[in-house]
């Protein structure tokens, strides 16, 4: 299944960059995240709780960022499963700097699926898959975007500080 999209960011490319390389950002970002730490460098595990029709499930995995091009493009992979099967997804992103500080976001994802979910139609997983994404970079946008709040760097995962004191970083 192969989705793509855009959506424009308040905030210059540079900041929008470090705010998707953030872990406490991903981690309030990611619908359905309820436990998110580090794997290793630019690696990370997680658990996420989502629901496709009327299946609904807790996925274990990983999301790693490579082929990073600081502030312009990275790729997001992630590989998950659950009691109803696994997913596999390769995110393309880029950005681009346009007028007034703000920034060109845009995706390509490819993603496969595999068990009880893969026959669930075609049609409905790509709205659900498009719904996730445009939930994603609605919340990451509002992150850099948003007012100011104060963090304490106990309440982030891992009890580390983020550049960005936003407001909840708690699962969504």
């Amino acid at each position: 299944m192969r989705i793509s999209g855009a959506a424009t960011m308040h905030a210059p490319a540079g900041q929008v960059w470090a705010a998707l390389t953030d872990p406490a950002v991903l981690v309030a970002a990611i619908p359905g995240c309820q436990q998110f730490e580090p794997a290793g460098p630019d690696s990370y595990r997680f658990t996420v709780a989502a629901a496709v029709a009327s299946i609904r499930a807790s996925y274990t995995g990983e999301v790693s960022l490579s082929q990073q091009q600081e502030p312009s493009s990275f790729v997001l992979t992630a590989s998950g499963a659950g009691a109803p099967g696994t997913v596999t997804t390769s995110v393309q992103i880029r950005l681009a700097d346009i007028a007034n500080g703000t920034t060109e976001l845009s995706y390509d994802a490819d993603a496969a699926i595999g068990g009880l979910i893969a026959g669930v139609s075609q049609l409905l997983l790509s709205t659900v898959a498009k719904r996730l994404a445009g939930a994603f970079f609605s919340t990451v946008g509002e992150i850099v975007a948003g007012p100011l709040i104060p963090r304490r760097a106990d309440t982030l995962p891992g009890g580390g500080a983020s550049p960005f004191p936003h407001g909840s970083t708690n699962a969504r």
